[in-house]
C-alpha cells in the first residue's frame, strides 16, 4: 500500500498478510492513519505478542519505548522493504479493542504518537532476507531476541535497518501525505523539460540518467579527494563530502537537456537554503539509447561549489494550502 490510511481508490489492500487480506480489508490498512495525535498499529498474529523477546525478562502486559518497524512486500520487484516505523511505541501482549469507526473499529497491538511512513518512491531498504535464521520466514513478526532472550546472531540486517532509520531525514508520509508525490513531481518536471527540448523520456530513462549522473559525480568527487559518502537513500542530498575537514553537501542532477534548468524537491530546496556549504553537480547533454533498457553515455559536467540557491531562479509548480484552526472551525 501507499498510504496505510484505510481503503483508497488506487490503494485498497495490503499485499501479503495471509488469506484474510485476500478476502477482505486487513487491519494493517490503517496502520498510519492519525487519530487525534495517535497512531494505532496491527499485524496478523496467531497468538499473543512475546514482549519478553523485545525486552529480555519482561513479564508485563504492555511494554513502552519500543521501536516497531513495519515491512511489506514489494509488488514490483519482490522481497520485502521497510515502509515505516513507530518510535517510542507501546506494544501490548494482547490485542486491544477499539471503537473508532475511522479504522473500522479494528483492534490493535501497538500505539504511538511518533509514526514515520516512508513515501512509496523512497522505500529503498530491501536488505531483509527471505530465508534463513533471523528473518521473517512465514511469520508476520520478527523479534530482535531469540527464544532465550538473547540478541539474534544471524540478523545483521536489523543493525543495518537501525542505521537506515536513524539516518532517515526525508519525507514523512504519516505527517504530510502529500509528500508521497514529491519525487513523482520532480521526475515529471524533469521529463517535461527534456520533452520540450525534443528528447524522449520515461521513468526507466530517468532512473538510468540519475544512476549515470551519480556514478559520474562520485568518480569526479573521489578524484578531487572529497571522500564522497552516498546519502541519497536517507537524506535530502546525494553525497556528503569532506573538503579539508569541512562538510560539503552535494546534490546531483542528470539531464539530456543543456542543464540550464533542473527539477528539485521541496526538501532539496529547503536543505540548500539552510546549508551554505552545499554544492550542485549537473551532468547535462547526456545521450540515451533504447527505451526499455536505456544505455546512457556522454554528457558534460557542471560543478557549482559553493551552490548558493538564491542566485538562481526558483519557479514553484504547485502549493499545498493548510487551513488555520480558526478557519477549520
Amino acid at each position: 500500500m501507499k498510504w496505510f490510511r484505510g481503503p483508497q481508490p488506487d490503494d485498497e489492500k495490503p499485499i501479503g498478510g495471509g488469506s484474510y487480506n485476500k478476502r477482505g480489508l486487513g487491519n494493517e490498512a490503517f496502520n498510519f492513519l492519525p487519530l487525534n495525535g495517535r497512531t494505532l498499529g496491527f499485524f496478523q498474529h496467531p497468538s499473543t505478542i512475546a514482549l519478553e523477546r523485545i525486552e529480555a525478562g519482561f513479564a508485563g502486559e504492555a511494554l513502552n519505548g519500543v521501536l516497531a518497524v513495519f515491512v511489506a512486500t514489494d509488488p514490483e520487484n519482490g522481497g520485502q522493504r521497510i515502509v515505516g516505523w513507530y518510535r517510542d511505541a507501546t506494544v501490548y501482549r494482547h490485542e486491544q479493542p477499539s471503537n473508532d469507526k475511522r479504522r473500522n473499529s479494528f483492534g490493535y497491538f501497538l500505539r504511538t504518537r511518533t509514526a514515520v511512513l516512508v513515501p512509496e518512491p523512497r522505500r529503498s531498504f530491501n536488505e531483509i532476507p527471505s530465508r534463513g535464521k533471523g528473518c521473517f520466514g512465514q511469520a508476520n513478526v520478527c523479534y530482535a531476541l531469540d527464544d532465550n532472550g538473547h540478541p539474534k546472531s544471524a540478523a545483521r540486517w536489523m543493525d543495518e535497518a537501525l542505521k537506515y532509520i536513524d539516518s532517515y531525514d526525508l519525507e514523512n508520509g504519516a505527517r504530510e501525505p502529500e509528500s508521497d508525490v514529491d519525487t513523482d513531481i520532480e521526475e515529471t518536471l524533469q521529463s517535461t523539460i527534456e520533452h520540450v527540448a525534443g528528447y524522449q523520456s520515461n521513468p526507466r530513462i530517468r532512473r538510468a540518467i540519475e544512476e549515470y549522473a551519480m556514478k559520474r559525480a562520485e568518480k569526479r568527487l573521489k578524484k578531487l579527494g572529497y571522500k564522497p559518502k552516498d546519502m541519497h537513500k536517507t537524506k535530502s542530498y546525494d553525497f556528503l563530502c569532506n573538503v579539508s575537514g569541512a562538510e560539503l553537501y552535494t546534490e546531483v542532477k542528470g539531464t539530456q537537456d543543456n542543464g540550464n534548468s533542473v527539477s528539485l524537491t521541496p526538501n532539496e530546496v529547503e536543505h540548500a537554503r539552510k546549508h551554505k556549504n552545499s554544492a550542485l553537480f549537473i551532468v547535462h547533454s547526456v545521450k540515451v539509447k533504447g527505451r526499455r533498457s536505456p544505455v546512457v553515455s556522454g554528457g558534460k559536467e557542471v560543478f557549482l561549489r559553493p551552490w548558493d540557491i538564491s542566485t538562481g531562479t526558483l519557479k514553484p509548480r504547485g502549493y499545498v494550502f493548510t487551513l488555520s484552526r480558526a478557519q477549520e472551525e
